[in-house]
């Protein structure tokens, strides 16, 4: 970008305008770099000077397309790619000193609960760093006399035996009242299953529907039904005759 605009923008032969910006390659770089910042001098470097060509003794930009062309890469480049890796690279650096930082945070803590046990007195320590503890929840830990006595008498004690009577009371009633709820629902549902039951033996009636009753023959007694409730096919007196017929006419052609 330097050198592009150190050619495109010098000072020309037989031109008195100059931009003394990019007359030499040390000062260009210093523009360039100007640039970079946000100081572009749209208007004083490219916009006046464009409008200027047209007179011969102010041609200040003798390569317009060119110079416009590099100024827009520049814009797109440097300003806007370049400040956005920089940002990334800032934001991923704050990123990794926040984790340093707890590490850090960390084991100062550790250091400073280590100098503390070496400060402390040992019986203290003794009493805090105990290997195992044994609760007795049912163990009265603390109290405090005649204050006590005048708290359980105005507030209650929320874990004596009459609030938990009462507690218990209550959770039974509410178990009752479910279970006839419970009870009441299965009774509507036997009921609606009952009438659905009703209602679909009076469309299998309206419909001609023929059904597994429907099947046995005329003529079949009580005792030739099978243990499922349903009448035989091979045991009515029909399939017998028929079953005759064809083993006396096999026993004639043998």
């Amino acid at each position: 970008m330097n050198l592009a605009g150190y050619v495109r923008l010098r000072a020309v032969k037989r031109q008195k305008g100059e931009h003394l910006s990019f007359k030499t390659i040390p000062m260009s770089l210093i523009r360039t770099f100007s640039m970079m910042l946000g100081e572009i001098d749209f208007l004083g470097t490219y916009v006046k000077p464009f409008y200027m060509t047209n007179e011969e003794e102010k041609a200040f930009l003798p390569f317009p397309l060119p110079a416009f062309f590099v100024l827009g890469l520049f814009m797109v480049l440097m300003p806007i790619l370049l400040m956005n890796l920089l940002i990334g690279l800032a934001v991923g650096d704050i990123e990794s000193v926040r984790r340093n930082a707890q590490l850090k945070r960390l084991a100062m803590q550790v250091i400073l609960h280590t100098e503390l046990e070496r400060k402390l007195p040992q019986f203290l320590l003794e009493r805090v760093d105990k290997i195992e503890i044994i609760e007795y929840p049912n163990d009265a830990k603390a109290k405090l006399g005649f204050i006590d006595s005048i708290l359980r008498k105005w507030f209650g004690n929320p874990f004596s035996d009459d609030a938990l009577d009462m507690v218990m009371d209550n959770g039974e009633d509410y178990v009752v009242t479910e279970l006839g709820k419970a009870k009441n629902k299965l009774k509507e549902i036997t009921h609606t299953l009952e009438v659905q039951q009703q209602l679909l033996r009076l469309i299998v009636q309206k419909m001609e529907i023929k059904t597994e009753a429907d099947d046995v023959d005329e003529g079949v007694s009580p005792s030739n039904m099978n243990q499922h409730g349903t009448s035989s096919k091979w045991t009515s007196p029909k399939i017998r005759k028929k079953l005759r017929s064809v083993l006396s006419f096999s026993n004639r052609s043998h």
